[in-house]
């Protein structure tokens, strides 16, 4: 499941057009923690946590997030945030998933972008 999740997120970001704005390192790893964290707290019963990460996920992708394109540095950064989660025990997943919600909270993507 947690091959999915990253494979789509890597390939929504990846194949934006030549055209497309260019998606910054916060909100790429933003988002990537958004569609982590909702299958974490799936796999934890943690509804409501999931219901926050999961529906500003979805604020995100309406917002056009899937269109634009990762430069070689964001990139980089995301693959190493993925690799850290990964690595990451139960308790500081827990953490990053935390931060997850903050950036739910105070993203400003979905205004600067809708």
């Amino acid at each position: 499941m947690k091959k999915v999740v990253l494979a789509g997120l890597v390939s929504c970001l990846i194949a934006g057009s030549a055209s497309a704005k260019t998606l910054d390192v916060d909100n790429a790893i933003g988002m990537a923690s958004l569609m982590i964290c909702t299958t974490y707290y799936s796999e934890n019963d943690m509804q409501i946590e999931g219901t926050i990460v999961g529906q500003s996920m979805m604020n995100h992708e309406n917002a056009g997030i899937k269109e634009m394109k990762m430069t070689e540095t964001t990139n980089k950064k995301l693959t190493e945030y993925m690799a850290n989660f990964k690595a990451a025990s139960k308790s500081q997943k827990g953490e990053l998933c935390e931060q997850a919600i903050e950036f739910a909270r105070n993203s400003t993507f979905v205004k600067e972008n809708s």
